[in-house]
Formats: C-alpha cells, structure tokens, sequence
C-alpha cells in the first residue's frame, strides 16, 4: 500500500506546524519521520491516519485520495508511546478488541478471532502471557501487545508514533532489531516517528529528516549520513565538532573521524585536554582549541597511543581525517 502526501500544510493558530509537505512512501516500506521535537513530525503522521485534517493538501493511498475519509474508513494500525492497552483486559482481550469491534457482518466468529489473538502473540512471542493483565507485563512487553493489537485488524498501513520512547535504552535497542526482523516477515507499508537518529538509522528503509515543518532530505540511512543535504541534517544525524578556519569558514567532522597525537605532526593542531571518558570499546576526548568556545572531541580505540598515560590539562594534536568546509553563516 503506497502513501503519496502532497502539498501538506497545517497551522496550529499562529505556529506553522507543517508547510508544503510532499513525500512518496512505497509499498511495503519502513520510513522513518525524524527531526526534533516541534518539528512535524507527529503531526504528519496523525494527518496520515485521519487523526487530523490539513488546512491544504491531500494524502492519497495506493491512488485513492483519502483526505476526506475518516479515520476508521482508512484501515491503517496506530501505535502509541504509551501503549494505551486497557488496563481491565487481559492480553487475549487487548489484542482481540479491534476484532471483536468490527461490524456484525464483518466480524470473525470468537473461534477465529481465538485463532487469530493467537497467531498474533506467536509472531510477537509472547502467546504465553495471553492471560495476563498488563500491568504485570514489563514495558517491551507491552509495547508488543501493543503492536499485535494495531497488526490484528489487518491493516493497510501501520503508523508508529515513538514506539520506543518510553523504554529504558537496552530494551529500545532490543526491540528496535526485532520491528526491523518483523517489518521483513510481514512486508506491511509502515512509518514512524522518532527524535532517535540511531533507531532512524537502525531500522528504516529510508529516513525523512525534518525541521521546523519543511522536509531537510529524504534518502536511505547511508544517504543522508554521508551526504547531508544541510548543516542541520550533519549536526542533526550524530555527535559532530564544528572547527573554525577563519575566513569566516568552518570544517564540520564527526568524533570519529579524528586523527591524534602526543608529538606535533604536519598539519595538526595543538589542544588543550579538558576531559578523557572510557566508552566501553572507545574513549571520548574532549578537546579545547585556542581561539574558540566550541569543545572538540575526539572518539578512539581504548588502547590508542595517544591515551597511555595521558591526563586532563596536557596538551594533544588533533587533526580532522575526513570533513565538510563551508561558509559560516
């Protein structure tokens, strides 16, 4: 199911929530909305699913203009932060509400919609806590539930709206790798919302990065990554250093994409060491340049020849591997 969005625009009061939007999203595709928050994102996406109207343009789904169809004559699976699974229910019952909503002409017998609750908690692996209520599940857990229950009445589209964003970062991580394996096995045209380049950048097909109610790029993770289309998108997109040049001129670089050294080298520039943080696998080393406020930091290997006995106040030289120049604006 392909989503087209043209010339979407919508203003809360005085504050342009979204202007001019226009994207493609194909079918069977997982795009990821990310930006800041304020940005549209949600916004956009609640426009998508008929939760909200556009003050100009139009969404149309696999060629049907769908913009003045109601939220329920549109098919497509919500997924909340918050899960918003009722408290009263067990799993079973969370998951098989939607179908047992459907029209008396449209609804599965009970057998089937057992068969169906069923099949869902399998693909979500957790078909042994049918019983249960949620509060005694953990946050991943319901999050699941969550998604079973948006998966049961087949929709056209799923809608994610920061899935993930209520979970502590190991089980975000866990979960954000199982959506992906999932989104393969049911191949169901999906977008989400997220302010997490790393989840952006983990599980979508292609990225939308967002500002300020306009589209900044649209391209695959390694597209946008490597190729920002903007200062903002390059900031925006991971840890980065802004070094001046004079000239009215800076080079941007990404921690690391720093070369370092204990002796003065062709090239490199003398640092004064304001702080050294082990990382696990790397060490972080914040650096501070004379002539500007901007720290530098630097990410290396933890057994790096620069850090043996290195302490806070000496001095390093740094140099930039690989780098944008531009104009300072």
């Amino acid at each position: 199911m392909s989503i087209e969005i043209r010339n979407v625009s919508k203003n809360f009061n005085a504050f342009k929530a979204l202007n001019d939007i226009n994207l493609d999203i194909h079918s069977g595709e997982l795009v990821a909305l990310l930006g800041p928050s304020g940005c549209g994102k949600t916004t956009l996406l609640r426009i998508i699913a008929g939760l909200e109207t556009p003050d100009a343009g139009n969404i149309v789904f696999h060629g049907e203009d769908v913009s003045q169809h109601d939220v329920r004559d549109r098919n497509v699976g919500f997924v909340f932060q918050h899960y918003a699974l009722f408290r009263h229910m067990t799993v079973f019952d969370n998951v098989a509400f939607g179908l047992r909503m459907k029209s008396k002409k449209e609804r599965p017998s009970e057998a089937r919609i057992a068969e169906k609750v069923h099949e869902l908690l399998n693909m979500v692996q957790l078909d042994w806590l049918a019983d249960r209520y949620p509060e005694q599940l953990s946050g991943g857990q319901r999050q699941r539930i969550a998604l079973a229950r948006a998966l049961a009445v087949e929709p056209k589209i799923l809608l994610l709206d920061e899935p993930f964003g209520a979970l502590d970062a190991k089980v975000r991580k866990e979960l954000r790798r199982w959506l992906a394996r999932l989104h393969e096995e049911i191949n169901l045209t999906s977008v989400f919302v997220t302010h997490d380049q790393e989840e952006a950048m983990e599980v979508a097909d292609r990225i939308v990065v967002m500002n300020k109610g306009v589209i900044e790029q649209i391209g695959s993770p390694g597209e946008v990554y490597e190729n920002p289309a903007s200062d903002f998108v390059y900031h925006f997109l991971g840890d980065s250093n802004r070094l001046h040049l004079g000239n009215d001129e800076h080079v941007l670089f990404r921690p690391h994409e720093v070369s370092l050294s204990r002796q003065a080298v062709e090239a490199h520039r003398a640092a004064e060491v304001r702080d050294i943080r082990p990382l696990g696998a790397i060490t972080r080393v914040t650096l501070k340049v004379d002539g500007q406020d901007e720290l530098i930091e630097a990410e290396v290997v933890k057994d790096h020849d620069s850090l043996v006995g290195l302490a806070r106040g000496e001095t390093l030289y740094f140099k930039p591997k690989a780098y944008q120049q531009v104009a300072n604006i």
